[in-house]
């Protein structure tokens, strides 16, 4: 019973502090829609055309939008997340200010800005310089966060607000990571819609059971065998699934965890299998598979005790990236017995 009462009274306390946090930060809201320093928002998120974003540990991050293609270029020299490009975008059409910050708090959010913030800087149209938001850390009841605004036209605002999204609880921070690797892109294939045309799939370990399924402009399948030769198939359903599973696979991560000596052994070694994917476009993609060993390094054809959850695999640019069984399992299940 005292240990109940214990549990209760603590669960009181917190509710009352959180409570407490929130009309802290409610009391110091406002109608400030009025004010320049606070217009943080893009109206029109379409017209962005670059976002720098750069931390206070030296990291940064530039994202350019591409006109040959869905996605954003990172640095330079990759393509970047999709998801955390539309994301951002979101943020900046979404944001708005929840309130001013307390007055008792400002010194301390302002000092905070410079020991682990972060500077965004939003361009659009030929790379025009919009707007530089400096995002700081999260307010104590995680609802809001410290943010500071800077404009060509206006300069730096010299008070920081508390910035939400209406209808999202949370805090924005952790949306503007500077990490290249966290960035980058980890798609393996990308055909929408109907535009893949070609998937051959070779099986290294049993090549009698590699094939290759052809698709026609207006979905029409066909499977060949290892020699080339046309098949006929009855469970059409089965074809058209394996077919389909191509047009959109991740890997997990870039990071392999492998020293560059094991990395390279692997490179070097016969993949398990290889998928060669084409689409009506013309563009192609080439993966490169590897069983893995429970622990660090690769298992093999003989080997049953390799990793029931990760494979490697090596990309066209010939990086060794980290792949889950549960997304290529179903690319690797055979079509053909021997």
């Amino acid at each position: 019973m005292k240990s109940n009462l214990k549990i209760f009274a603590i669960l009181v306390i917190v509710t009352v502090f959180t409570f407490l946090l929130w009309k802290i930060e409610e009391g110091a809201s406002g109608d400030l829609s009025s004010e320049v320093t606070t217009d943080f928002a893009i109206a029109d998120t379409s017209l962005v055309t670059k976002i720098f974003i750069a931390g206070t540990d030296g990291e940064s991050a530039l994202l350019e939008r591409a006109s040959d293609t869905r996605f954003w270029t990172l640095n330079g020299k990759h393509l970047a997340r999709k998801d955390a490009t539309d994301l951002l975008l979101k943020t900046f059409a979404r944001a708005e200010v929840k309130g001013a910050v307390p007055e008792l708090q400002r010194s301390t959010v302002i000092r905070n800005f410079s020991g682990s913030g972060k500077k965004v800087e939003i361009y659009i149209g030929d790379d025009k310089l919009e707007k530089t938001w400096y995002i700081g850390t999260a307010t104590p009841s995680h609802t809001g966060t410290y943010m500071l605004l800077e404009t060509p036209e206006d300069g730096k605002s010299q008070e920081p607000f508390i910035v939400h999204l209406e209808g999202f609880v949370g805090f924005l921070s952790t949306r503007f990571f500077t990490n290249e690797t966290e960035w980058r892109y980890t798609g393996v294939f990308d055909f929408p819609g109907r535009t893949l045309a070609e998937v051959k799939i070779t099986d290294h370990e049993s090549p009698s059971k590699s094939y290759s399924i052809k698709s026609t402009m207006d979905g029409e399948i066909s499977l060949f065998n290892v020699s080339g030769a046309l098949v006929d198939f009855t469970d059409t359903l089965r074809i058209q699934d394996k077919f389909l599973r191509f047009r959109k696979v991740h890997f997990e991560s870039f990071n392999n965890h492998l020293s560059q000596s094991l990395e390279d052994s692997i490179k070097f070694t016969l993949p398990c299998f290889t998928y060669e994917v084409s689409g009506f476009d013309g563009r192609s993609a080439h993966f490169d598979v590897f069983w893995k060993s429970p622990g660090t390094g690769m298992g093999g054809p003989d080997d049953h005790n390799h990793d029931g959850e990760h494979m490697y695999g090596l990309t066209a640019d010939g990086e060794l990236v980290l792949v889950q069984r549960y997304v290529f399992d179903p690319l690797m299940e055979p079509l053909f017995r021997e």
